[in-house]
């Protein structure tokens, strides 16, 4: 199988480049697995031999993998960079 000039990472699902990306965030509970281009910032959850494993990854990276194992991750809380502040002018 030739794969030509795709945009599209493997196995991911997802477009690499971000041409279709959507522009809303993403509700809190989203599942991604480990080497695919993470869709929001924030805190990711995983639960490896039941112990909950969390950590804090930027839009646009590789969700990782852990203990090298592909396992799902899931979407606890949304990053401080990715809260947007609405300026209101009182004119």
């Amino acid at each position: 199988m030739k794969i030509e000039g795709s945009a599209y990472h493997y196995g991911s699902g997802f477009t690499v480049d971000g041409a279709n990306e959507q522009k809303s965030r993403k509700p809190l509970g989203f599942s991604q697995y480990s080497g695919t281009v993470c869709q929001q910032s924030g805190q990711w959850r995983t639960l490896w031999n039941t112990v909950p494993q969390v950590v804090s990854i930027e839009k646009g990276t590789v969700m990782p993998y852990h203990a090298a194992q592909a396992v799902q991750w899931t979407l606890t809380e949304y990053s401080p960079s990715e809260t947007r502040i609405v300026k209101t002018s009182l004119e």
